[in-house]
Parts: C-alpha cells; structure tokens; sequence
C-alpha cells in the first residue's frame, strides 16, 4: 500500500470549513479505483494548525492513477481554498496497516 500525504496551514478561523471541505470530497475519493481510507491529523498547539491529510491507496498505480483524475483536482482546490500557502505533498510506503481492525471495534463499540 502507498499514501499521499498532504501538509496543510490552516488558518484557526477555517478550520472547521476546511475539514468540511474534506469530508464532502470523500465520496468523490471513494469512487477511484485503488482507494482504502482517508486520515487527517492535526498537530496540536501549533498556530496556523498544521494539518496532514493522508490518502491510503492499495498500490503505489492507484495513488499515480489518481492523481490523473479531475476529482483529485477538485478535492485539492476544495481544501486549498481554506490553507495557508501550497502544500507540501510527500508519497510514502504504508509499512503497516491495521485500520480494518479499528474501524471493526469502532462499530461494535457503538452498536
């Protein structure tokens, strides 16, 4: 599995507009063949929040093949409308990977 991961600035004031943002590009995310999951971190106590995006893909041909979409396109101008600058975009190796199981204790949890 491979991750692209995206290093915002957001302005305080935006926060909560940029995840926003975020969250309605999901479903356009969902439909590219290759993508597992989406995590977003932000750095606590730092001013603007720094704020890492990362997209899990199941090889490093579907993080390439999406990057040849308008929908990443589109996801990307909808969070830069709200940062602070361009963003530093970095491609990474996912060593490993367990959210199956978080996102299964999760639901049961809530059940």
């Amino acid at each position: 599995m491979h991750a692209r991961v995206t290093q915002f600035s957001i302005p305080s004031e935006k926060l909560a507009e940029f995840t926003k943002a975020l969250n309605s590009a999901i479903p356009l995310m969902r439909q590219r063949k290759g993508f597992q999951a989406l995590l977003v971190l932000r750095v606590e106590q730092s001013n603007p929040p720094d704020v890492r995006v990362m997209t899990i893909w199941e090889s490093q041909q579907a993080l390439h093949e999406s990057e040849n979409s308008l929908l990443f396109y589109q996801a990307l101008a909808r969070a830069l409308a709200f940062a602070k600058g361009f963003p530093v975009m970095r491609e990474e190796e996912v060593m490993l990977w367990n959210f199956g199981d978080v996102a299964a204790a999760a639901s049961g949890a809530s059940s």
